[in-house]
């Protein structure tokens, strides 16, 4: 007459997914196109952030945090990667975008301040340009903030699979081996 919910009633859900083809989820992995995707998600977030820092005559450091995510997530989305290839790539671009958006910020600043084209500030720069920039313009909390975006865009940059789809993947590379 009075009886209690079963806690741990049999789940139906489970035994009713169809096993997904871990062929098909393998083959859709594409590292040139997470690589081309991501790349140009991140020169137009770094184009972005230094707009943003030219019209505000602000420079936010916290902005490479975004460019991480970005880079994570459209790695994702375009490269559909299912293994390490994929977060140590996403890391490696976010770690180059997070100070080429420095560089960019420098150099549109440089070249708002001398009065020249940014092509002209850009075919300027050397490789004692570069150092100095690292010596003097980058401080540690950009190195924080670089390394921060990097292990943002690896977390973000594998696919995220269903419980059907990783036991199809799972069986397909037994199946391969």
């Amino acid at each position: 007459m009075f009886r209690l919910k079963q806690k741990h009633a049999p789940n139906k859900r489970d035994s009713s997914l169809p096993l997904i083809d871990g062929q098909k989820l393998l083959a859709e992995q594409s590292l040139l196109r997470g690589l081309v995707g991501s790349s140009g998600c991140a020169l137009l977030v770094c184009w972005v952030w230094a707009l943003i820092s030219m019209v505000t005559g602000k420079v936010f450091p916290w902005f490479s945090i975004v460019i991480g995510m970005v880079i994570g997530m459209s790695m994702q989305r375009c490269g559909r990667g299912l293994d390490w290839r994929f977060p140590s790539a996403a890391m490696l671009i976010a770690l180059t975008s997070s100070y080429l958006g420095n560089l960019l910020i420098g150099v549109l600043e440089t070249g708002r301040y001398i009065d020249a084209e940014f092509t002209s500030v850009i075919a300027g720069l050397s490789g004692d340009t570069i150092s100095n920039f690292f010596r003097y313009i980058i401080s540690p909390i950009d190195h924080i903030y670089a390394f921060s975006a990097a292990a943002l865009a690896a977390f973000f940059a594998n696919r995220r699979l269903k419980r059907n789809e990783v036991l199809g993947v799972r069986k397909a590379r037994r199946n391969a081996d």
